[in-house]
């Protein structure tokens, strides 16, 4: 293919372009590992052995930031090769190592790849595209996001069947995005960044302030706590269904299956529930949430645990959206790419602390096992049930405080 030029009108473009997406849930699905990964190393703690999920969120979010910047000295097309290449190598690591905190240093670099990757494949779908096209190839990558999430879970399900070390062959999957990537996307795309600085340049006059006003301090600790809540979900759940002889580590992967469906169903959805939830759309999905929540720390058995993993996915599939049309409901052209960068940091944030907080309630509370912990992710979500409560009483306040002004 010409080097400077593209052909981003065909499928084989749009599928390239579209396929490093599929490996951004390589981390979240392998939580599904933990029970495993606890028989095969008994002596490790059980923060430390959580923090084999977690880990990845510090520097995934260092390298976010720092993925614009390279892009501006590679390339974006050579940025997703490099983090495509180190995913997998970083992610297949643990197959040949034996010592745990080696396996932790392999997953910094999986998050490493994780930041490389994510806002590339974004930002050349706003390069390249506009209109219909652009929005089109956005909710396709968004469901893209649930479809690996849900197949890569399936994936580790299946394959711990053989062993635990097996079900690292996901990560072969980054090779494919590396051929595709190679081979269909150019060098360098025609026309690339022209459609963002117009976009900019017409959203210029629309505020020039890059101070994060109250509105978008609130959003970015609703995130907070959202992610901390979801650290129930992501650290526990598969201990959980493990410790309590609900079932085999193979059927709490299909749980989670379930839990991504409903994410990717409810996300693809949103458009349509949004217009009948309308402000209410925000506190109706935590509220999902934190009955999944709830049910997984007071109830047993499979068919309750289906009903509550549907229930928490649901939620998230619902929130996420939400929450980032409402954080850009409150910037401006200026501020907006802070205030994502902000609401991402303490997602971020969240996600890394999690096991070190639960670990911390534990012993304060005296109960170390994966079910008592979902009562900490239910007071983290009914923390967030009430801060959204909140946030829709003062808005209405602002409301027809700015109506009565205009009377």
């Amino acid at each position: 293919m010409n080097q400077t030029s593209d052909n981003r009108d065909s499928l084989s473009f749009k599928i390239a372009l579209l396929s490093s997406t599929f490996l951004i849930t390589g981390a979240s699905a392998t939580s599904a590992l933990l029970p495993s990964l606890r028989q095969a190393f008994p002596s490790v703690s059980k923060a430390t052995l959580q923090s084999f999920f977690s880990i990845t969120a510090l520097p995934q979010f260092i390298a976010l930031i720092a993925a614009a910047f390279l892009a501006t000295k590679i390339g974006k097309r050579n940025v997703i090769l490099f983090g495509a290449l180190l995913w997998t190598i970083s992610g297949l690591l643990p197959m040949v190592l034996n010592n745990f905190p080696i396996i932790l240093a392999s997953r910094v670099f999986l998050g490493l790849s994780l930041g490389l990757i994510q806002p590339i494949g974004t930002s050349m779908i706003a390069d390249l595209y506009t209109g219909e096209v652009r929005n089109t190839l956005m909710g396709i990558q968004s469901a893209v996001i649930g479809i690996s999430g849900t197949v890569l879970t399936f994936a580790i399900g299946l394959l711990i069947t053989i062993n635990w070390r097996s079900a690292f062959l996901i990560y072969l999957l980054g090779l494919v995005v590396f051929v595709l990537t190679l081979h269909f996307l150019p060098k360098k795309l025609a026309g690339e960044g022209e459609n963002q600085r117009i976009d900019n340049s017409e959203n210029s006059s629309n505020g020039t302030s890059r101070h994060l006003g109250k509105d978008v301090i609130v959003w970015v600790l609703l995130t907070f706590f959202f992610n901390l809540g979801q650290g129930g979900v992501n650290i526990d759940f598969n201990l959980a269904v493990v410790e309590e002889h609900i079932a085999t580590a193979t059927g709490a992967a299909n749980m989670m299956v379930a839990y991504s469906v409903l994410g990717l169903i409810t996300g693809l959805l949103f458009g349509f529930y949004i217009k009948f939830a309308k402000r209410f759309g925000g506190i109706i999905a935590a509220v999902l949430f934190f009955m999944g929540n709830l049910i997984i720390a007071t109830t047993h058995g499979v068919v309750v645990y289906y009903i509550a993993m549907m229930l928490t996915g649901a939620g998230f599939g619902l929130f996420m959206p939400y929450m980032f049309a409402a954080v850009n409901k409150h910037t401006t052209a200026a501020n907006s790419a802070y205030a994502t960068s902000a609401t991402t940091a303490a997602a971020s944030l969240a996600n890394f602390i999690a096991p070190y907080v639960y670990s911390f309630l534990a012993n304060v509370f005296g109960n170390n096992t994966s079910q008592f912990a979902f009562n900490f992710a239910s007071a983290f979500s009914l923390i967030l049930v009430l801060g959204l409560i909140y946030e829709y009483f003062t808005d209405t306040k602002k409301q027809k405080s700015i109506l009565k002004g205009t009377d």
